[in-house]
């Protein structure tokens, strides 16, 4: 029967009839379609598809990474303690939404399954959203900037988590294969860093190119012709990760009927489900220090570039080379690595190799080991060791999303149910509060160590980068280290994911 039905739709889509998918009934599909146990192996065109879908969360990552904070506290004037306040709020509301959403996904029954709906409602509202994050009415005094920014935030990250949660729960349902999905995952990966490199790239190498003696990245116009940027990029890709992945409707798993409605109660059960699971709670707790970590991080990347190494934005768009370097390294040697290791050793590895390298890159200079800011060693330090940093951030990313992935497949033997959407929501969940309360830290700390508005590259006091410099180093090396010693609890080996996969063939074989 699933045979059947993939020759038939194959036949609608050669002939040139693909919008007759959009109308094939997700409830009437056979076994292996509900429950996932009969997946073909993916096209060229839907693996890519669904990986370029990931840009829209990325370019969201970019314009939060680089720009907002510095653009609300540098330019606009809003006070850093409120600006972390916003950031802080808006995760966190974004955090309680996500187990919300990943519940309606996995019980959503429609004729076009229960994840492309949700695509297409989260994933175009968010796109615009982004026009109105760099664009607040002009005259706004302190409150009214911080009430347009936590207003945007929360509007902006709710509709993408409605876009998000489900289409990363669909990345676990494409595959059943061990290795299938980690390339499903590498490719997903590579479209995020292909997004995560270009946006700030263009961004310093065009959009904040100084004039007239004025640092561009003080210039409030610059900021809007970013949000329209941002926009389109995110549009398109929603677009055709849509329109690409639609012909995997009828082989995803789908809701199952037993399982009931929605309720807004529902969420808080399938958690608690979710969590007693042990090793998605150790990898679920690696991602809470993470989480402090990259929020952090995050949050002061554009000032360690800006006033700690005093880059300009020619240097900063140029930190695009170690990025794709770095980035096309890992997905050269990642699959080869996961032959021979595990993945809950692999991301170990990344977490101490991130820990080093944050301590490496800004130790060096505090302790006076490297020349003033300005010598081209400077530079080149700093393009190797975010090379470095780029690698392990890139195993973390691929390595996690595809053991989360044999998790799902343990946590269906042990209940009999798919969460794809709830695992990766309470995952989420966790993960954006933390990096929420690491935003709000860093944004007192800005205020604290006196980096008032408006300052020029050069001109803030040693003592303060210091205090920057350490605050840094403290927090995203140690949280790393914390992450590692989590993922060393866990084991998932490709022998256990095989015994686990032939433990539910014989089930579905039983039934």
């Amino acid at each position: 029967m699933c045979r059947a039905r993939f020759d038939c739709i194959s036949r609608m889509w050669s002939t040139g009839w693909p919008v007759l998918l959009l109308f094939y009934k997700a409830d009437d599909h056979d076994e292996c379609g509900r429950r996932g146990h009969c997946m073909r192996k993916l096209t060229g065109l839907e693996k890519w598809s669904y990986a370029i879908g990931n840009m829209p969360f990325s370019v969201k990552d970019a314009a939060f990474v680089n720009f907002v904070v510095f653009y609300y506290t540098q330019v606009l004037g809003l006070s850093g303690t409120l600006t972390g306040l916003a950031m802080f709020v808006a995760l966190t509301w974004d955090a309680i939404s996500d187990p919300v959403v990943g519940s309606w996904s996995d019980t959503l029954r429609t004729r076009w399954g229960r994840r492309h709906p949700l695509l297409v409602a989260g994933g175009l509202p968010t796109a615009l959203l982004f026009l109105a994050l760099f664009n607040p009415p002009d005259d706004l005094e302190q409150m009214g900037i911080f009430i347009w920014l936590l207003g945007v935030s929360i509007l902006l990250r709710t509709f993408l988590t409605i876009y998000f949660i489900p289409y990363s729960a669909m990345g676990a349902e494409l595959s059943a294969d061990y290795d299938e999905r980690t390339i499903i995952a590498k490719a997903r990966v590579t479209m995020a860093w292909l997004a995560g490199m270009l946006m700030p790239a263009i961004g310093f190498a065009v959009i904040f190119q100084s004039n007239s003696d004025v640092d561009g990245r003080l210039v409030q116009a610059n900021y809007v012709e970013y949000g329209v940027l941002s926009a389109v990029l995110a549009g398109v890709t929603v677009v055709i990760c849509v329109l690409g992945t639609r012909s995997t409707i009828p082989h995803l798993p789908q809701a199952d009927a037993d399982d009931g409605p929605f309720s807004l109660l529902r969420p808080i059960t399938d958690m608690r489900v979710a969590f007693s699971n042990r090793k998605f709670l150790l990898v679920t707790c690696a991602g809470l220090a993470f989480g402090i970590a990259a929020g952090v991080y995050a949050t002061l990347s554009l000032y360690i570039g800006t006033y700690f190494w005093e880059l300009s934005t020619d240097q900063l768009a140029g930190m695009v080379i170690p990025t794709f370097i770095a980035t096309l390294l890992g997905f050269g040697v990642l699959a080869r690595i996961g032959q021979r290791v595990d993945k809950p050793r692999m991301l170990l590895a990344a977490c101490v190799l991130l820990a080093l390298n944050v301590f490496i890159s800004l130790g060096a200079r505090l302790l006076g080991f490297l020349p003033p800011n300005g010598v081209t060693l400077i530079y080149l330090w700093v393009l190797c060791t975010t090379g470095v940093g780029v690698f392990a951030l890139v195993t973390l990313h691929v390595v996690t999303a595809s053991l989360t992935a044999d998790l799902l497949d343990e946590q269906e033997l042990a209940t009999g149910r798919r969460q794809e959407g709830v695992f990766f929501a309470a995952g989420a969940f966790l993960l954006k509060a933390t990096t929420g309360l690491g935003a709000m830290l860093a944004g007192v700390v800005i205020d604290l160590v006196g980096l008032s508005p408006g300052l020029e590259p050069g001109s803030v006091a040693a003592e303060v980068l210091q205090q920057l410099g350490w605050f840094t180093i403290v927090l995203t090396g140690g949280m790393a280290l914390v992450g590692g010693a989590f993922y060393l609890k866990v084991r998932m080996t490709r022998e256990d994911l095989a015994q686990i996969r032939r433990r539910l063939q014989e089930r579905v074989s039983n039934e």
